[in-house]
């Protein structure tokens, strides 16, 4: 039987904090990688990215491989949104991923993003910091 997609989701916050969460990452995006609506799981994740700021979640990780698989195609507003409600230091480290990627005006866009993660109000000092190194990569 099939499993939904919320309990794929709700079977990655449950196990977040478990020594073997890489490996269960790992085996829920493959499932989640098959689903029709695959895309949905994105906003999920970058939830549970935010709720649980302490986690190592690899670099890049079993999330991040998944999510940037949409990259072009609707990651970066999803991880922007993200970012706008509770940036960390795992998103913002996914924002200068994009922002390395980008040209033009596309890269301007996502260095003001970057500037809005700097001006954030009660912004944890390391991501604070993290930001802020990244802003200067590029000046």
């Amino acid at each position: 039987m099939e499993k939904g997609l919320n309990e794929l989701i709700s079977k990655l916050e449950k196990s977040v904090s478990s020594d073997n969460f890489s490996d269960i990452a790992y085996d829920v995006i493959e499932e989640i990688e098959e689903r029709e609506d695959a895309f949905e799981a994105i906003q999920s994740i970058l939830i549970i990215m935010e709720k649980n700021k302490s986690v190592d979640f690899g670099k890049p990780g079993p999330l991040v491989h998944f999510v940037e698989k949409f990259y072009k195609n609707g990651y970066e507003e999803k991880l922007v949104d993200s970012l706008k409600r509770f940036p960390t230091q795992h998103t913002v480290w996914m924002l200068n991923r994009i922002i390395n990627g980008c040209q033009g005006d596309r890269k301007m866009y996502f260095i003001k993003v970057l500037d809005d993660v700097i001006a954030f109000p009660n912004l944890d000092s390391e991501v604070l910091s993290l930001a802020n190194h990244f802003k200067s990569l590029h000046q």
